[in-house]
């Protein structure tokens, strides 16, 4: 069996070669045991490499894995061309013949070919990429990494993906997309290697297996990705823009800021994660490999992309939630309910949430939320001036309410103020309205609103959020 040592000699040359590229590389240290994801590997959002590899199994396992993926890493086995994707739909369907008797007999057969096709193609991708990545890392030793892959990856349902080793018959180290033509140039042998049925029948449940591991994958990426880094910086003005929900840019004011509307509370938690965090630190990222071999893939030529990333860090975050009778109870137990599904993403220990109708309700740090008190009229504009304590450059603050109010005071109060600001405004359960006819009611029912102000002018001094979720989600 192939030693240790070895093992680690290759990954070292590996990481020298990743250090001489400037390729930055990170692993995925998954909490929850996951029984079906041996290894993948993926191009974060920070512009870094991320590789994921399963707790449980043995050292030598894991050398081959971590090979494989650094492999998957310098091949650039992340972007799959959509014109070959097309042409492999012609393809299939020209190959029905010989591709039929593979799949399953069920009445759906003929109305679900293109799920075949999308199944068929992503296997064979997959297959021809451990092709590449097997012939070119493990030459020499192939049937002593087989041996120790065969008794350690009986459970994947894309075994052959990690196994597979071109044909006798076939040159070795060539670049995946001609092993894809292999592949189907020899389509009765290729279709052996994924179907687990009788005959190497294609079946249902290998489908629902491969898009449980796909979303395996996705959910331990997403997981992550929010853990280590929220946003990845470009340096432009994308960076203020939310990235769930339709956002509209507000320009021609004092600053860059934006409108944006939340369809539910999911999207609403993914705001105050986002804003949650400041930035800690600026760095140009050098990614060599992001155009390498991109649509040249007999080339050697790198051609990098090099780009602005930002590094945030947990912010301490002040929140005044709006809790006058005008106000749904309900909702207001919603909000907290969703400040606490994020609060791992602010400064929990001296992040605050203030609860203000006409003067203070309560003062509470995130990490010890209670019970809420409300009713009330609204004076919000003072309990921004009680904030303010709470708040300097590197902080961000959120103003919760359905704006019933002296907007004006509200931005006379905040124009002071060096944190990020955002105001979310609750529209309530009934017909869609866009933020600028419902910015024009806002304050309609407050007695005391003395100045008007524009959308453009609140935007100015605030990003706003119009959280308008359905009914049913709103009482939840």
């Amino acid at each position: 069996m192939v030693d240790q040592d070895c093992l680690n000699g290759r990954r070292a040359e590996m990481d020298a070669l990743f250090e001489r590229l400037n390729i930055s590389l990170s692993y995925i240290n998954n909490e929850v045991q996951n029984d079906s994801v041996l290894s993948f590997s993926h191009r974060a959002a920070r512009g870094e490499y991320c590789i994921y590899i399963k707790k449980s199994i043995d050292r030598q396992v894991h050398a081959v894995c971590d090979l494989r993926e650094k492999g998957r890493i310098l091949y650039n086995h992340f972007t799959r061309p959509q014109a070959q994707k097309k042409q492999f739909d012609t393809f299939f369907r020209g190959n029905m013949p010989v591709i039929f008797f593979r799949l399953p007999e069920d009445k759906n057969t003929n109305q679900r070919m293109g799920l075949y096709s999308t199944y068929i193609y992503e296997r064979f991708a997959g297959i021809s990429q451990a092709m590449e990545v097997n012939s070119r890392l493990f030459r020499d030793d192939w049937a002593e990494v087989y041996a120790l892959l065969e008794k350690n990856t009986r459970t994947s349902v894309r075994k052959q993906e990690y196994l597979s080793y071109p044909k006798e018959t076939w040159s070795k180290g060539l670049d995946w997309m001609t092993y894809m033509l292999l592949l189907c140039g020899d389509m009765r042998w290729a279709l052996d290697q994924i179907g687990s049925g009788d005959g190497n029948k294609i079946k249902t449940g290998d489908i629902s297996a491969y898009n449980n591991e796909i979303r395996d994958e996705k959910r331990i990426k997403e997981t992550h990705e929010t853990r280590k880094t929220i946003v990845a910086g470009c340096g432009t003005d994308d960076d203020e823009r939310v990235r769930r929900g339709r956002t509209t840019q507000i320009t021609g004011t004092a600053a860059i800021h934006s409108v944006s509307e939340c369809d539910n509370f999911d999207q609403f938690i993914n705001i105050l994660r986002e804003r949650g965090m400041v930035d800690k630190q600026h760095r140009i990222f050098t990614d060599m490999l992001y155009n390498t071999n991109r649509n040249k893939f007999n080339s050697d030529i790198f051609i990098p992309r090099r780009r602005r990333v930002i590094d945030k860090t947990p912010a301490v975050v002040c929140i005044l939630l709006d809790v006058s009778g005008s106000v749904p109870v309900a909702f207001l137990k919603r909000i907290v309910h969703t400040i606490i599904q994020a609060e791992g993403f602010f400064n929990k220990e001296k992040s605050r949430l203030v609860c203000w109708s006409d003067s203070l309700c309560s003062d509470t740090p995130l990490n010890e939320l209670e019970k809420l008190t409300a009713g009330g009229g609204t004076i919000l504009a003072s309990g921004i001036e009680y904030c303010k304590k709470y708040l300097d450059e590197n902080s961000s603050f959120f103003i919760v309410s359905d704006f019933q109010d002296d907007i004006g005071d509200w931005v006379m109060a905040a124009k002071n103020i060096h944190a990020r600001k955002t105001a979310v405004g609750y529209a309530g359960p009934g017909p869609r309205v866009n933020p600028s006819e419902w910015f024009s009611r806002a304050g309609s029912n407050a007695n005391s609103h003395t100045t008007e102000v524009t959308l453009k002018e609140f935007s100015a001094v605030f990003d706003m959020v119009l959280l308008s979720p359905p009914h049913s989600q709103s009482l939840v």
